[in-house]
């Protein structure tokens, strides 16, 4: 209920109507091997639309770090954010579980094994593993990582950024059949891990919170339009 509280704002109300007129771009990921292996094993182990919420993440991350006046490990923050759902309905047999942690800690094994260092995998392991969690965790990789996936699924926190800032995200990085495939998702999660922390979101409306989400009514929109069009 507090979460659905927290989103009530920016659900209703959508993104400010009021750009600061800045030119907003997108971040380029950090140039190094381990986010170049990183992006490969997002999309062998992703579908296409949570890969492309996975890149949306990162990208909302970053704008929240400015807002915020945090200064993350952007490595790190990067992989986080391409890996945090790997795991969303794996197989394994963890009944009290939660993806996210099961996701963490596969995502710490890949940077170790790819020869990242100690303090690189604790930073991911432990941003994947909270980014369900209700409220912003600490830490700047894992603060920016939670807010940036529940703005990106819920619509979180929406209006604390600039309209442009959206415009230019969503259109480099398409939202197409994210919510119906992400839904699906968290329908087995729910199944395979009943007491899980996803399952209990799952259960307490996070359905809904997502259809109502302003940026999967601006896609819905721009569908319309275009088809008037």
């Amino acid at each position: 209920m507090r979460e659905q509280l927290a989103m009530l704002p920016g659900t209703v109300l959508g993104p400010r109507r009021r750009s600061s007129g800045a030119a907003w771009h997108t971040v380029d990921a950090p140039d190094s091997r381990l986010c170049r292996d990183a992006l490969e094993e997002a999309r062998e182990c992703l579908s296409e639309p949570v890969l492309m919420h996975s890149a949306r993440c990162w990208q909302y991350a970053s704008a929240f770090a400015d807002i915020d006046g945090l200064r993350p490990d952007s490595e790190a923050l990067y992989i986080a954010c391409l890996l945090h759902d790997v795991a969303l309905g794996a197989e394994q047999n963890q009944v009290a579980g939660c993806f996210a942690l099961i996701g963490a800690e596969r995502a710490e094994k890949f940077v170790r094994r790819h020869e990242g260092d100690d303090r690189t995998a604790q930073i991911v392991h432990e941003a994947i593993a909270r980014h369900m969690d209700v409220a912003t965790p600490e830490g700047s990789e894992a603060a920016l990582l939670h807010d940036a996936a529940h703005l990106d699924v819920s619509g979180r926190r929406i209006r604390d950024l600039d309209p442009r800032c959206i415009d230019v995200i969503e259109s480099s990085c398409t939202r197409e059949s994210f919510a119906a495939d992400f839904a699906a998702r968290m329908k087995v999660e729910s199944r395979r891990r009943p007491r899980s922390t996803a399952a209990t979101l799952w259960r307490s409306g996070m359905y809904p919170a997502m259809k109502a989400n302003p940026l999967e009514r601006m896609v819905t929109s721009s569908k319309s339009l275009s088809r008037d069009g």
